[in-house]
């Protein structure tokens, strides 16, 4: 692809969604940048094509120059992929190593294009994501545009991730849930599954909560029905006891009438 003279920058992207604000704020400063899709770590191969239909067509839309490297994922199997089987065998969680084998791999290619295509500066758009590792990054352009004798245009895109959500999900980009290597597929899928046994655990807890609130609910009811029924019964016995004093009462006075109309009658 022949170089506009108005391209100033080569912006080396991972995605479509990830392009969109780097794009925009570079635009509005005036530079016009050229993306250079170079991911040989994105597997398996139909993820790599859907990325890249993604970004692609993006880049048809709004009028940006696109150029695609060479996918070689033999190329990343052989450093960030062997790093990662040595992380795993020894069972390191810190992927910090494997990314930064990754990102040189990447960087090295995108800073020769550069060069060769009298870009004078380089950039990246991975910056844009919080779960990446934006101090390597930098690191990392800095060392491959050194080599290459071009500028590092390395800036931190991250505050703008939202924005770059929402107008993506908006435009129906298609949103992948994980970095691209094989490595960080098996991560997500691990981490989606500790989500789904961490809200089953949260769901199983609420539910023998609000069991244990109904029993207890339950609980003081039959306590207060219990009551309640005690209650009646002494209500019932106390008004007994008091018609049977009335009536005793009557009793006693008929009694004492009767007997005094008799002292009356024989003039006791």
């Amino acid at each position: 692809m022949t170089i506009s003279p108005t391209e100033d920058i080569l912006l080396h992207a991972c995605c479509g969604p990830c392009s969109l604000e780097p794009i925009r704020l570079l635009r509005e400063r005036g530079i016009e940048p050229h993306i250079y899709y170079a991911n040989s770590n994105i597997a398996p191969r139909e993820e790599y094509e859907h990325r890249l239909e993604t970004i692609r067509a993006f880049a048809q839309e709004a009028d940006v120059a696109f150029t695609e490297g060479a996918y070689e994922p033999e190329r990343w199997e052989a450093t960030a992929g062997k790093v990662g089987e040595a992380l795993r065998e020894r069972a390191e969680v810190d992927t910090r190593a494997r990314c930064r084998m990754c990102y040189r791999l990447r960087f090295e290619e995108a800073a020769a294009y550069a060069a060769e295509h009298g870009f004078a500066r380089l950039g990246t758009t991975l910056s844009v994501s919080p779960y990446q590792y934006r101090d390597i990054i930098k690191e990392e352009l800095e060392r491959a545009c050194d080599a290459a004798g071009i500028e590092c245009a390395f800036e931190d895109y991250s505050p703008h991730y939202r924005e770059a959500t929402k107008r993506s999900r908006a435009m129906g980009m298609y949103r992948q849930n994980f970095c691209g290597c094989r490595f960080s597929d098996e991560e997500a899928q691990a981490e989606r599954e500790n989500r789904v046994q961490e809200q089953e655990k949260r769901a199983r807890e609420r539910a023998a909560r609000e069991a244990e609130q109904q029993r207890a609910r339950a609980e003081r009811k039959a306590e207060r029905a219990a009551y309640d029924e005690k209650q009646a019964r002494k209500r019932a016995v106390l008004k007994e006891l008091r018609m049977a004093a009335k009536a005793d009462e009557g009793s006693e006075l008929a009694k004492h009438a009767h007997e005094n109309d008799v002292d009356e009658l024989t003039g006791a």
